[in-house]
């Protein structure tokens, strides 16, 4: 038996969580033995927080936040990047996220709604997620469903190449993270592809393996993952959602790219001479864009590098202003402190307890 297969196998039997579901979901026309059920199982429910609305106590999680999902995880001392296999039987409700979720069926399909519109995904789909935006899944069957969760608040840190490229998936996260426009989702349909296939067991693989690599590799496995969708299926994506633009390719979009890419110094008139627009009008698309000007939307570029680096590393105060773009810490702990009502310092501390 090859690696692959034996990832396989062991993401098929059902978790006893999962049993639970299951029983559940096959009394949902019998009120009487579901009523009984409900009374044997309450305290597993209680014990394991079980989505199972029958009681009163379970409480509908409208968002789910990274802390949710990150808090036990030992991998995400350093990784950005976590990969579970979707609960099967769950009851559908409807949520959203905090961080960046990517969806891939890797056997059968599921039910999907993405910010009010149905969108069923089959086999070897991958369905891009922002933060934030309403969506249900619904697996009642044995069809495996694979969650790979990105960290909203690191991903320009890390994932800084995939967002320095012209095309629809740097795009997609440059829209997510910095326009107040952004699309509610993006579709790619890669059926019996072997390397999609082959990098999600990989990734898969990683996260229950956990050791001092791990998060190292599965950090380096998403920018592969993202080129080979690229690679096969650019000119195949589905942008989806009711109500959000349903576009990405936006002349502007370069525009914040390229700030992204030079935020330490970068100004408005070099911007402007860069893509051949007045200063004015340069401006004007950088607000329609992202709803802000010119200087608060670097500003907030530089805040969100230095949250992530002040969390993530362990370099001064003093070297994160200089390598965010100010010369005088002082000057960038009054903005940081401005932006989040505690100094660097405090900051740091506070995200790194436990």
């Amino acid at each position: 038996m090859d690696i692959r297969e034996e990832i396989l196998n062991s993401l098929l039997p059902l978790t006893e969580e999962e049993k639970v579901y299951r029983r559940f979901y096959e009394l949902r026309d019998d009120p009487a033995a579901r009523k009984a059920y409900a009374d044997q199982m309450e305290e597993y429910v209680r014990t394991h927080r079980l989505l199972i609305f029958d009681y009163p106590f379970v409480t509908h999680p409208e968002l789910l936040r990274e802390e949710d999902l990150y808090e036990h995880l030992s991998i995400t001392k350093g990784s950005n990047v976590n990969v579970v296999r979707h609960l099967r039987y769950t009851p559908v409700f409807t949520h959203s996220h905090t961080f960046f979720t990517v969806f891939y069926v890797l056997r059968g399909q599921c039910g999907h709604t993405v910010d009010g519109a149905d969108l069923p995904m089959k086999q070897g789909d991958v369905f891009f997620l922002p933060p934030y935006v309403k969506q249900t899944i619904e697996v009642f069957d044995d069809s495996l469903v694979l969650n790979l969760h990105i960290r909203r608040d690191t991903f320009a840190d890390v994932f800084f190449n995939t967002l320095r490229y012209n095309n629809i998936l740097s795009d997609f996260f440059m829209s997510c993270l910095y326009s107040k426009k952004p699309v509610s989702g993006m579709l790619f349909h890669t059926g019996a592809d072997r390397e999609i296939e082959g990098l999600f067991l990989e990734m898969y693989k990683e996260v229950q393996l956990d050791d001092a690599y791990s998060w190292r590799l599965l950090n380096n496995l998403v920018p592969v993952l993202f080129a080979r969708i690229l690679r096969g299926y650019s000119d195949k994506a589905v942008y989806t959602g009711s109500s959000a633009r349903t576009d990405t390719d936006s002349p502007t979009l370069r525009i914040l790219s390229y700030i992204n890419d030079h935020y330490r110094t970068v100004t408005l008139e070099e911007v402007a001479r860069r893509f051949s627009y007045s200063v004015p009008y340069c401006s004007k698309l950088i607000r329609d864009e992202t709803g802000t000007g010119f200087v608060a939307f670097v500003r907030r570029i530089r805040m969100n590098h230095a949250s992530a680096l002040l969390l993530n590393t362990r370099t001064s105060v003093a070297d994160i202003a200089d390598l965010v773009g100010y010369e005088n810490p002082e000057s960038f702990i009054r903005v940081f402190q401005k932006e989040y009502h505690l100094s660097p310092t405090a900051y740091r501390r506070q995200g790194t307890v436990g």
